[in-house]
């Protein structure tokens, strides 16, 4: 009588309902148990939880960013990390710089910018350059000054048949003045009306003006500019400032 009150009887065989219970309970924990990230896809992606408490994979090269559940598996981070890496790396074995294209480019951005020649030899912008591009071939700063002269004889043709196109006359304003070290210098600016009646104001020359500071020196140097630009009978007015020399 002992024996059948310890152990009632039951449908399942003599399993109680206590031990039902437990059996259930072990398999519930045995499904939420975290999975073991073994996978190499890991080192490319890392799991953290959002606002929401949830779970999601981050690729560690792009925004891009997966909903873990317990039940979701690698297949998608694979995919992604296959696709991902894949245009990284395809890019940047298809780039191919054109030195002389480059060299040019860079030289605007010294223009621009107002920078030294010497910027080109600086360690951390080849270094940056290099990381871009290894291909990429560095260079010294009498090339760069090399490149801007070259940029700037470019420039000066452009405008050159630009001003030769114009219908319209051209109006110059020039001025003169001395630096605390004595050095003279003049400007020399032109003012028109281009083919889509866009007003435009192009420096011609910029250059030292040895003494003597007088009338004639001043206008043989102006008009030796506008020979050389072609444009010595297209002029419509002169404005110079009110210097003694240039009345």
């Amino acid at each position: 009588m002992d024996n059948e009150d310890e152990y009632p009887h039951g449908g399942d065989g003599g399993q109680t309902s206590a031990d039902t219970s437990q059996s259930k309970s072990l398999v519930s924990v045995s499904h939420s148990v975290k999975r073991s990230r073994t996978s190499d896809v890991w080192n490319h992606f890392t799991l953290e939880e959002d606002e929401n408490n949830d779970k999601r994979a981050y690729c560690k090269k792009c925004p891009k960013q997966y909903l873990m559940l317990p039940t979701t598996g690698t297949s998608n981070l694979i995919r992604h990390h296959g696709k991902c890496s894949m245009g990284v790396d395809v890019e940047r074995k298809r780039v191919k710089i054109d030195h002389k294209v480059a060299r040019e480019k860079f030289s605007r951005v010294i223009i621009r910018h107002d920078l030294p020649f010497l910027c080109v030899e600086y360690e951390e912008l080849r270094d940056f350059i290099s990381y871009m591009n290894p291909d990429y071939r560095c260079y010294t700063r009498n090339t760069a000054a090399s490149d801007v002269v070259k940029t700037w004889e470019k420039e000066k043709q452009i405008l050159k048949s630009e001003l030769e196109r114009i219908p319209s006359r051209i109006c110059l304003t020039s001025d003169c003045w001395t630096s605390l070290g004595g050095d003279g210098y003049i400007v020399l600016t032109a003012h028109y009306v281009d083919t889509k009646w866009i007003l435009n104001s192009k420096i011609l020359s910029f250059c030292d003006m040895l003494p003597p500071h007088s009338g004639d020196a001043l206008a043989g140097r102006i008009h030796e500019c506008l020979k050389e630009w072609g444009i010595e009978k297209k002029v419509f007015t002169l404005t110079l400032d009110r210097a003694v020399a240039t009345q």
